[in-house]
């Protein structure tokens, strides 16, 4: 691959700029330039209205490879075990670090704190940022992708990667179709607080709406224990939620959640989407690869869907390096072959496993409900299988 290959990427979002870090940290040859359509923020949200996404110890690892982690980590909500249980069932259990001889289980980071780290980052890598800049049309020519802005610019690269904002006339032009299962429910993402120190414990939670995600966010006060919640709901009652008063909304929570963690003292503002999960049929077609979510998109109850993407930036900074080694040009569809096979098994494992998760989690009945709360309880009283659940979570499934 020679030296001053091109590399253009399309999205500055979480997966966009890690791709950008992870290409820019294995060679720093090549010249990488990231397109994003909206202006970078700058501030900080409020506490309560903040996003924010679970890294396993897989993705900490990477983070770390890059030059990022020891900052982030300050800035992070350590999961140290996890409580799994059924509201209003018997049967639960708890995984923990310490199983594992490791210091956490999992992290929690707020995405506009991970975001400004990766921008960072990445330009102090030599990374060209340009924001705003929208992509108005993709083209071929001479066997390489050229992409058109909003700024009249025609930027030729030798590799263009997609990582957010395609639309479907794009996908139409590339020619790949884009298979898509839709679900019943929804997701509501909202931060909430309670009194008490934060511990550090997140909970999973089996409710009459759907699967409650509870995860420990880092507190500024030793006096309020802060977390990111992720709620399915079916489609039919998630609107009429998210549009209850805070103090209505924190009660529907509370009977949901229960009070391991006490009252419910405050909720942020709800974000609601529909839950589907969608695949690209190809992933690469004319100098055009498809990462992160114009991907793939995954149910959010395993919180897969960034820990998938950085470890397909790191897939793909590796196979550009062997590339380079073997003269092998990236423009090149080839050169690109051991990527394309090595994602698509990661890719695969993790879609089983969050369709598995997500089944499991679903409301399905009392005649179904009683195996999965034996299966709860069974874990409590087996370590070793407690131990082999915990450890695939952390995304160190090979160890």
């Amino acid at each position: 691959m020679k030296p001053d290959a091109e590399i253009l990427i399309l999205g500055g979002g979480l997966a966009g700029l890690s791709f950008a870090v992870a290409l820019a940290s294995a060679d720093p040859d090549l010249r990488i330039t990231l397109l994003e359509a909206h202006a970078f923020q700058d501030g900080t949200p409020d506490p309560m209205d903040t996003r924010a996404s679970a890294l396993n110890l897989h993705s900490t690892a990477l983070l770390d490879r890059w030059g990022m982690w020891q900052a982030l980590e300050t800035q992070s909500g350590a999961i140290t075990d996890i409580h799994v249980s059924h509201r209003g069932h018997f049967g639960s259990t708890v995984m923990t670090a310490i199983e594992l001889d490791a210091p956490a289980l999992g992290y929690v980071v707020e995405n506009h704190v991970l975001g400004r780290h990766l921008l960072q980052r990445a330009e102090t890598l030599g990374v060209e940022v340009r924001a705003p800049v929208r992509c108005k049309a993709l083209h071929v020519e001479n066997d390489q992708p050229v992409v058109q802005t909003d700024t009249g610019d025609r930027l030729q690269a030798d590799l263009a990667l997609l990582a957010a904002g395609v639309t479907a006339d794009w996908f139409h032009t590339l020619g790949i179709a884009v298979s898509e299962r839709t679900a019943s429910t929804g997701a509501l993402v909202f931060n909430a607080s309670f009194a008490g120190r934060q511990q550090g414990r997140a909970f999973e939670r089996f409710t009459a709406h759907g699967p409650l995600a509870v995860l420990p966010l880092p507190s500024a006060s030793r006096h309020e224990q802060r977390f990111n919640v992720v709620w399915s709901v079916e489609e039919s009652v998630m609107s009429d939620l998210a549009a209850l008063s805070d103090q209505a909304f924190s009660e529907q929570f509370q009977r949901a959640f229960g009070w391991r963690l006490g009252r419910v003292r405050a909720v942020g503002q709800r974000s609601q989407w529909p839950l589907a999960r969608r695949a690209a049929t190809e992933q690469y077609r004319s100098g055009y690869l498809l990462v992160g979510n114009a991907a793939h998109t995954l149910h959010p109850v395993a919180g897969q869907g960034l820990n998938l993407s950085l470890r397909e930036a790191d897939l793909l900074a590796q196979s550009l390096l062997s590339a380079k080694a073997s003269g092998k040009t990236v423009s090149r569809g080839d050169a690109l072959r051991p990527y394309l096979n090595a994602v698509v098994t990661e890719q695969q494992w993790v879609t089983r496993s969050t369709d598995l998760l997500s089944t499991l989690f679903n409301r399905r009945g009392a005649a179904l409900d009683a195996p999965r709360n034996i299966s709860l309880a069974l874990l409590d009283l087996l370590p070793a299988a407690r131990k082999q659940v915990a450890r695939v979570g952390t995304g160190r499934r090979h160890v």
